[in-house]
């Protein structure tokens, strides 16, 4: 390797790790520009904290728990009554680089990592629902955890993805990806891919305890949702594809099961053009890909991730999110090859800070440095216009 190169990436590595630090600061800034109101699963949520840090772990507690454990030695420390909250906006303020390192490690690029995390911190929904005691972050930290361990061949992937799984068992749909990362051996099947199979174990284990605890499983936070009645029927899982498909190419929203609770939170999450993208990249992936391994992959796991919220009684982007996030990563080989798209990706991901503000504004006392994240990001994008103005007019003149 030559010092000319060694030089150009360590400047490289510089700069990227300026970026995530930046959204980092960015993120943490519009954090401080909201206030913690805790509502709905919350104190449920916290209740089991407080009781597993008195030694005791009561799964009868409604709700999945994986994500709370982690906020037990915070409680022990500090003994807030928000715990819970607390450790989701830590979660939330690391979106940024774990949504980095997923998607640098699952490409092999340091360009698909930062469009990713620039994508992740341009999603409100996602880290800042923190505020009112949502385990979305975490979740979605473990998400990313467990898909640059799983690229990287990290021993520790299970532990993630079990825990993920616990948090929401929609994390299943991180299996295909899982199998494809694992490196090939001639030894047999259960030691080859022993890391899934302990990873299995956790939400095996869980479930035994809470069978052995109650007598049933309980679905999240929904008291008296169990496994025997949260599958819906065919009527059901007509309204919620049609729900799912509305969602996912619409701005905005329309709850079709029971349209009385149509609401600013159920809307998309990301931008449609995103799905769009990472819909016709899996379409003509001989055009995007090296081989047809991946995005095999990132289709099974949209799949898997949407088609099991299907399935159950209740539908919304929270739940559709681990599906999301295949299609957002297979959208990037798009944006890669056709930068223009980055843009109008830009410019679309601004609705949700809109939609996000008139759903928790007033509960959360949102002042106008909560937008500070879209808005510094979009100075950036003008700047790096503005300094690159001849590769721009030349992208310009090849499209046209």
């Amino acid at each position: 390797m030559s010092y000319e190169h060694s030089s150009k990436q360590r400047v490289d590595t510089m700069w990227t790790w300026s970026y995530l630090t930046l959204l980092t600061v960015l993120t943490i800034i519009a954090f401080s520009a909201g206030t913690p109101f805790p509502q709905d699963d919350f104190f449920h949520y916290q209740h089991f904290i407080e009781t597993l840090a008195g030694g005791t772990l009561d799964l009868s507690i409604p709700g999945f728990h994986g994500m709370n454990v982690f906020a037990v030695p915070w409680y022990w420390l500090t003994k807030s009554d928000i715990a819970q909250i607390e450790v989701q906006m830590f979660s939330g303020m690391l979106l940024p680089i774990l949504s980095y390192l997923a998607a640098s490690r699952l490409f092999a690029s340091r360009w698909h990592g930062i469009i990713f995390a620039t994508i992740i911190t341009l999603m409100p929904f996602h880290a800042y629902a923190s505020l009112r005691g949502f385990m979305v972050a975490t979740y979605n930290c473990l998400i990313f955890l467990t898909i640059y361990g799983a690229v990287k061949n990290a021993r520790w992937t299970w532990f993630t993805w079990g825990f993920a799984i616990i948090s929401k068992p929609f994390a299943v749909a991180l299996l295909p990806l899982l199998i494809y990362a694992t490196p090939p051996s001639k030894k047999s099947l259960p030691i080859r891919y022993r890391y899934i199979l302990y990873g299995l174990s956790i939400p095996i284990i869980y479930v035994l305890i809470q069978l052995y605890q109650v007598g049933h499983i309980n679905v999240g936070a929904h008291e008296g949702l169990t496994q025997a009645n949260v599958w819906s029927g065919p009527t059901r899982w007509f309204l919620n594809t049609a729900h799912s498909l509305q969602i996912m190419f619409s701005v905005h929203n329309y709850y079709f099961p029971e349209p009385g609770r149509t609401g600013h939170g159920n809307m998309m999450h990301t931008t449609p053009v995103l799905v769009f993208l990472g819909l016709y990249a899996l379409i003509a992936w001989k055009e995007y890909f090296k081989d047809k391994g991946l995005p095999i992959v990132l289709a099974l796991g949209t799949i898997i991730g949407i088609g099991l919220n299907i399935a159950i009684d209740h539908m919304d982007d929270y739940y559709m999110q681990t599906g999301i996030f295949f299609l957002i990563l297979a959208s990037l080989p798009v944006l890669r090859k056709y930068v223009l798209w980055i843009p109008i990706v830009l410019a679309t991901l601004h609705f949700q800070w809109f939609y996000f503000y008139l759903q928790h504004g007033e509960v959360f006392q949102i002042t106008k440095m909560f937008f500070v994240v879209p808005i510094v990001i979009d100075a950036l994008f003008l700047a790096w216009c503005v300094f690159n103005w001849k590769e721009v007019r030349k992208l310009i003149a090849h499209s046209v």
